[in-house]
């Protein structure tokens, strides 16, 4: 019977290895790669997700390293990065794609452009209900919720300067705090702070994505 153990647990472990079975590192930085596909040698696909967010010059050389590594010689090779907190198939942070030439791409903000959106000056007459960051492709922003003359304020910031501000209706939704704003709510979208303190957005259709908070 203990040897049948044994066994169980030396073929769980192999089905089901741990995440740091998986984590490598390059220049420092750790990474785990989620999924790799390949057609032939015509084209290589690999899913990357980083410990943290890193430079457009380390994405190049990370790449360039990727590729060197790979016993095939693909025609092509597609390669995202996505952070932690980040879904995969519901967009990457960055790419960097051989088609054939390699051309590397943030999608969300890079390390320059957060600095940029974390040193804009909080308004000191609000009280500050949390903070997140929003890394979507293209669309990367701050948002604020804020209470102040009575109102809850949702801000938002995006990197290329724009923003807007909406009031909002707190509620309560399973013992956490719900948001939704107070008119035009046409699909009835709301802001759920969850309990690992990541903002989820919510509509009519479900689950949207969420935000990391900042700390």
């Amino acid at each position: 019977m203990k040897n049948k153990l044994v066994i169980l647990v030396i073929a769980t472990f192999l089905l089901f290895p741990t995440v740091s079975a998986f984590a490598k590192s390059f220049h420092g930085v750790s990474y785990i790669i989620i999924e790799k596909s390949s057609m032939g040698s015509i084209k290589l696909s690999i899913d990357i997700k980083l410990e943290q967010k890193v430079s457009k010059d380390f994405l190049q050389k990370f790449a360039l390293k990727l590729r060197q590594d790979e016993p095939i010689k693909y025609d092509r090779i597609f390669i995202c990065y996505l952070l932690p907190g980040m879904t995969p198939g519901a967009g990457a942070w960055a790419t960097s794609h051989f088609n054939p030439n390699l051309k590397v791409e943030i999608l969300g903000t890079t390390i320059e452009e957060e600095k940029a959106l974390m040193s804009k000056p909080k308004n000191s007459s609000a009280e500050i209900i949390g903070e997140w960051l929003d890394e979507s492709p293209y669309v990367a922003a701050k948002y604020t919720l804020l209470k102040k003359n009575g109102k809850i304020i949702m801000v938002s910031k995006f990197k290329d300067g724009s923003g807007s501000e909406k009031e909002m209706i707190q509620k309560k939704q399973s013992g956490k705090l719900r948001f939704e704003e107070k008119v035009g709510n046409d699909f009835g979208e709301y802001y759920l702070i969850e309990s690992n303190g990541r903002l989820a957005i919510y509509d009519n259709s479900g689950f949207g994505f969420s935000m990391r908070p900042i700390k």
